[in-house]
């Protein structure tokens, strides 16, 4: 979506690694609200999305 600071600075990473490769992830979990009063991690949505994460660049990593 282009908001915060994130994007930018993966901008200015990529010019200054051209070579690797990155994944940005925004996790927000059930009832969230994301720079809100009421902005949380949510746990059990974070862990399961981590444990896909971490298969799928064990994988990618396995192919090379």
């Amino acid at each position: 979506m282009g908001e915060g600071v994130s994007i930018p600075f993966m901008d200015i990473l990529s010019e200054k690694f051209p070579e690797c490769q990155f994944i940005v992830t925004g996790i927000l979990g059930p009832n969230t609200n994301a720079h809100g009063p009421n902005e949380f991690l949510h746990i059990p949505y974070t862990k399961k999305f981590i444990t896909c994460l971490v298969q799928i660049v064990s994988q990618a990593a396995a192919l090379k």
